[in-house]
C-alpha cells in the first residue's frame, strides 16, 4: 500500500510537470518555431526530472539554482564548442567539480549533473555569442516556465521562497568544504573522472561520432559512489539503449509526422521523469530504455533520420559506458593498492 501511493503520488507530480512542456510545444507549432520550442522544452524537462527534489528544505532553491546553471552552461557550452580543444578542457572541469561533489551534498551533486549535461549537448551546437545567448535564454525561459506551472498546479509542492537566499552557494560551500576530508578513493575517482571525459570526447571526436555529447553523459551518469552500482549502471544503460533505440526507430518508421514525434516525446517524457522519482534505483534498465525513447524522438522532430540518431545515440553511450568502467576499475586498483600499502 505504501508503494502505491508513493507511486500515486509521481505520476500525479509527473502530470503536472506536462502542462509547461505541451504549452511550450503549442507555442511553437502556432508561430512555426518548432526548434526553438524544443531548445526551451529541454529545459523544462530538466526540471521534470528534479521535481521531486529540494535543497536545503526549499524546491525553490533547487529548481532556481538548477535553471540559472543550465542557462550559464548552456551559454558556455555554445561558445567553447568552436573549439574542440577548449570544449573537452570545460568537459573535464565539470567532470572533475561533478565527482568531487559525490560525497558532499546529493542535491548539489543532481544540479552538477544537469549543468554538464548542458554544457555538453550545446557544445554540439556551438555558434555566435548571439547564439549562445539565444540558447541560454530559450534554456532558462523553459525552466522558468515550468517552475510557474508547478507552483501554480501543485500548489501543495513546497516552494518555500523565504528560505532562498542569494548567497546560499557561498554559504553551503564554505560550510560542507570545511568539513570536507579528501579520501584515497575519491582522489582516483576525480583524476580518472576527469581523464576518461579527455578520452571518451576525444574518441568520439577522432572517428566522427554524431552526437558524441552522449558518451560524456554516460560517462557521468555511470560514475558513482559505489562499486557494484557503478557497473551495473553500466550495463543497464547500454542495454537500455541499444532496446530502447531499436523500437524507437520502428514506432517511427510506422509514422514520422511532426505531432506524432513531439507526442511520442511528451508521453516517453512523462514516463520517463516519473519513474525516475522514486523507481529509478528499481531497475535503471528501464528507465533508460524510456530516456533513450523520448531523446530518439524529440531529436527526431527536428528532421533527422530516426534510424541515424538511434544508431548514433548507441554509438555514443556504448563509448561512454567503456570508459565508465575504466574508470571504475582504476579507482578501485588504485585505491586498494594505496590502502595496502
Amino acid at each position: 500500500m505504501r508503494l502505491t501511493s508513493t507511486l500515486q503520488h509521481d505520476l500525479l507530480l509527473g502530470l503536472c510537470c506536462l502542462p509547461a512542456i505541451a504549452a511550450i510545444y503549442l507555442a511553437g507549432f502556432t508561430f512555426n518555431h518548432v526548434a526553438a520550442a524544443s531548445i526551451a522544452a529541454s529545459g523544462a524537462l530538466t526540471l521534470a526530472f528534479g521535481a521531486n527534489k529540494t535543497w536545503g528544505g526549499s524546491s525553490f532553491s533547487l529548481l532556481i539554482t538548477t535553471t540559472l546553471g543550465i542557462a550559464f552552461s548552456s551559454w558556455i557550452g555554445c561558445l567553447t564548442g568552436n573549439s574542440v580543444p577548449l570544449y573537452i578542457a570545460g568537459a573535464m572541469v565539470y567532470a572533475g567539480v561533478y565527482v568531487m561533489m559525490t560525497n558532499v551534498d546529493a542535491s548539489a551533486w543532481w544540479m552538477l549533473l544537469q549543468w554538464s549535461i548542458a554544457y555538453l549537448v550545446s557544445g554540439y551546437f556551438a555558434g555566435t555569442v548571439e547564439h549562445a545567448a539565444a540558447r541560454a535564454a530559450l534554456t532558462g525561459s523553459g525552466g522558468l516556465v515550468q517552475m510557474c506551472f508547478l507552483y501554480l498546479v501543485f500548489r501543495r509542492y513546497p516552494f518555500q521562497l523565504k528560505d532562498f537566499k542569494p548567497h546560499a552557494w557561498l554559504r553551503f560551500l564554505r560550510i560542507t568544504m570545511g568539513k570536507y576530508k579528501h579520501k584515497i578513493h575519491l582522489q582516483w575517482s576525480i583524476f580518472y573522472g576527469v581523464l576518461t571525459m579527455c578520452l571518451a570526447l576525444s574518441t568520439v571526436e577522432i572517428l566522427h561520432v554524431q552526437n558524441g555529447y552522449w558518451a560524456g553523459m554516460t560517462l557521468l551518469i555511470c560514475l558513482r559512489n559505489n562499486y557494484r552500482d557503478s557497473i551495473s549502471r553500466v550495463q543497464a544503460r547500454v542495454l537500455g539503449t541499444l532496446t530502447g533505440s531499436i523500437l524507437a526507430a520502428m514506432l517511427i518508421d510506422l509514422c514520422h509526422s511532426p505531432l506524432f514525434l513531439v507526442g511520442g516525446f511528451i508521453l516517453f517524457g512523462y514516463i520517463a521523469f516519473s519513474f525516475s522519482y522514486s523507481l529509478i534505483s528499481k531497475s535503471y534498465f528501464v528507465f533508460t530504455f524510456f530516456v533513450t525513447l523520448m531523446v530518439v524522438f524529440m531529436i527526431s522532430s527536428l528532421g533527422a533520420s530516426q534510424l541515424q540518431v538511434a544508431t548514433h545515440r548507441l554509438e555514443a553511450t556504448a563509448t561512454g559506458g567503456l570508459f565508465a568502467l575504466f574508470a571504475i576499475l582504476m579507482t578501485r586498483f588504485f585505491t586498494r593498492r594505496q590502502i595496502l600499502r
